[in-house]
């Protein structure tokens, strides 16, 4: 099994290729949970749901209280939480410095650079990079921003390129870098009007998104209004004083300004949001269609729309190369509902052992394989 694998794809054989990641929540699961509320539900019906229309300042409260606090990745109070936290972002930290290896393994006519394309809002990624440069790591992170003490995102600012000269400029060579593309947002970023967007990394949660309110979580709360969906409204059901109503609605207006993709399935209202979300398709487009090129998928259920009719279309690039890790042995046959093309090598668990998934370590140890460690036993590649 694990020759099969290597035939198909190892990291080495990336080095004259344009390289491309899409990274989507599997990734961070370890730490961030899903929108699944329970065995029914998720967020993202609830938020769509018309039954649930009066109480979605509460929903978005829930969803934030959550799951989104913990995009921010900033150090959790419990034991088991900052584990949880630190061994996500030590795995993020060895995922990057394996990037930057590869690339700076690149040809001196080749450009050093490779782009990571992510569905997640969370902060790992930077994270991470932030305590590899501290260590002096040698590369450079872009995250699409540019200016001093004011950053604003600019989808131009991923076309650029950082050489490194010397004293007596008598050579200079390419400095490696990374592009990290966050397609459907990131909690670092501020809507600052319809055509602007600031990024500024928090050191701390934003006070007016700090809100306690004395109410069920939400999977009871959803319980509830499913048992009494005959008799009474949502809001009935969840009966809420006017203090915590008022609290609610100023919680949302300050929750309105993260530039964000919302989990609901009308994703793509905002204008401002709109227009980059198309900007980083097209860019995620030009990428795809370019000579030599390849895109490692991880973490990503392709159940966004966009996304995979643009890589569906890109597929037509005769030299495109798309593999896509799962989770799980049965990821497989829902992806291939979704996209499926001969091109399209897939890698995933050969049984459905609970113990036989793709987490993001083994992910990263199939690609970059260690001495003396085989990640790819029990392991299948196919198309």
């Amino acid at each position: 099994m694990a020759n099969e694998l290597f035939k198909a794809f190892k990291a080495s054989d990336l080095l004259d290729k344009n390289i491309n990641f899409l990274i989507g929540s599997g990734a961070s699961a370890s730490y961030i949970p899903t929108l699944r509320i329970n065995d029914d539900k998720t967020y993202e019906d609830i938020l769509t749901d018309s039954d649930y229309s009066e109480i979605l300042n509460y929903v978005y409260h829930q969803y934030y209280k959550n799951i989104l606090r913990k995009s921010f990745c900033l150090v959790p109070p419990g034991s088991l939480s900052r584990k949880k936290r630190r061994e996500t972002l030590t795995s993020y930290e060895e995922l990057i410095e394996n990037i930057v290896s590869l690339i700076n393994r690149k040809g001196a006519n080749q450009i050093r650079r490779a782009n990571i394309f992510t569905t997640n809002y969370d902060l790992f990624f930077e994270k991470a990079s932030d305590r590899l440069l501290r260590e002096s790591a040698n590369f450079i992170f872009n995250d699409g921003a540019r200016g001093l003490s004011k950053r604003y995102l600019q989808i131009s600012n991923f076309h650029t390129s950082t050489w490194h000269q010397g004293t007596n400029d008598l050579y200079k060579f390419e400095i490696p870098t990374i592009n990290l593309i966050k397609m459907h947002g990131s909690v670092s970023w501020k809507k600052i009007s319809e055509d602007k967007i600031e990024v500024n990394y928090p050191s701390d949660y934003p006070d007016g998104l700090e809100l306690e309110i004395t109410t069920n979580d939400i999977k009871e709360t959803v319980d509830n209004i499913e048992e009494h969906s005959s008799k009474y409204t949502a809001e009935e059901v969840l009966s809420l004083s006017s203090e915590d109503e008022s609290a609610l609605q100023n919680f949302r207006e300050e929750y309105n300004k993260l530039a964000i993709v919302n989990p609901t399935k009308a994703k793509f209202e905002e204008t401002v949001f709109q227009q980059h979300y198309y900007q980083s398709l097209r860019l995620l487009s030009y990428e795809l269609e370019k000579p030599q090129t390849v895109l490692v998928c991880f973490g990503f259920s392709f159940k966004d729309e966009h996304i995979r009719e643009i890589i569906s279309r890109s597929l037509s690039n005769p030299s495109l190369i798309v593999y896509i890790f799962c989770y799980k042995k049965d990821d497989k046959a829902e992806i291939k509902k979704l996209i499926s093309n001969k091109k399209i090598i897939f890698i995933h668990p050969d049984n459905d052992d609970s113990e036989n998934v793709i987490n993001i370590d083994r992910f990263i140890n199939c690609i970059f394989p260690t001495i003396g460690e085989d990640s790819t036993e029990g392991l299948v590649c196919s198309l």
